[in-house]
């Protein structure tokens, strides 16, 4: 009889981010098939507050085992990737600008025409992301994990500050998937010697994302998806 396969459902924001990273983690994962969920915009914003935000995540997953015909026993894992966007910045740290009808990133504030409207998207997706980090389970057969890039996925991974067009950011993650997609660890040894990883575990990652203004500078907690799930997965990195 044939084995069945397993799979691992990958939620990320937008299709670059699945261009830029589906053949890395498809030969970290290896032998499960890879299959990305795109929200189009940022699920930890779109949810309201007063609501559980792993409802939504659990309706994503619905949508893919739906798609595929997935049972639980199917996915081996749940992994979301989520800009920080500075959301964990202090609020003075927002300041009012009339230069831009564009939020403006900088290493140390947010500069925006509307400062309230940034203050209260940051305050909820900080409600919504801590309420995420209590659930390491979709349930208690699917592990879950949210993993984070900062301030955005070209920042995180290429260094590259400003809004970018589609266009730009296609070609951007082509080349990067290009570059590390056939090789997991070359990536792990990129990301940990570029995007300057914080601390030594995941719930120190992310403690330290969340302090001061650490969510606008170049960071991810990707390297922990390796450390975690190569233990889950093969025993070892």
């Amino acid at each position: 009889m044939a084995k069945s396969r397993k799979f691992v459902l990958v939620i990320c924001e937008g299709p670059t981010d699945e261009n830029a990273l589906y053949r890395i983690f498809k030969s970290f994962f290896s032998p499960c098939e890879i299959r990305f969920h795109i929200s189009h915009g940022d699920p930890l914003i779109i949810n309201r507050e007063d609501k559980n935000p792993m409802a939504r995540i659990r309706a994503m997953v619905q949508e893919e085992k739906k798609r595929y015909a997935l049972r639980d026993s199917d996915i081996a894992a749940v992994i979301q990737i989520t800009d920080t966007d500075g959301a964990f910045i202090p609020d003075e740290r927002i300041t009012e600008t009339d230069i831009s009808n564009r939020i403006i990133y900088m290493e140390d504030e947010i500069r925006t025409k509307f400062p309230d409207s940034i203050i209260s998207r940051n305050r909820k997706k900080r409600s919504n992301v801590n309420k995420l980090l209590n659930h390491y389970g979709i349930n208690d057969e699917i592990p879950y994990r949210l993993y984070y890039v900062s301030r955005n996925l070209e920042h995180a991974l290429y260094g590259i500050d400003g809004n970018l067009n589609d266009s730009r950011k296609g070609n951007l993650a082509d080349d990067f998937s290009d570059e590390f997609g056939r090789d997991w660890r070359r990536f792990l040894a990129y990301i940990e010697k570029e995007c300057s990883p914080l601390g030594a575990s995941y719930e120190e990652s992310w403690a330290l994302i969340e302090k001061g203004t650490a969510s606008l500078e170049r960071h991810t907690n990707l390297n922990q998806m390796f450390e975690e799930f190569s233990f889950l997965f093969y025993g070892k990195l």
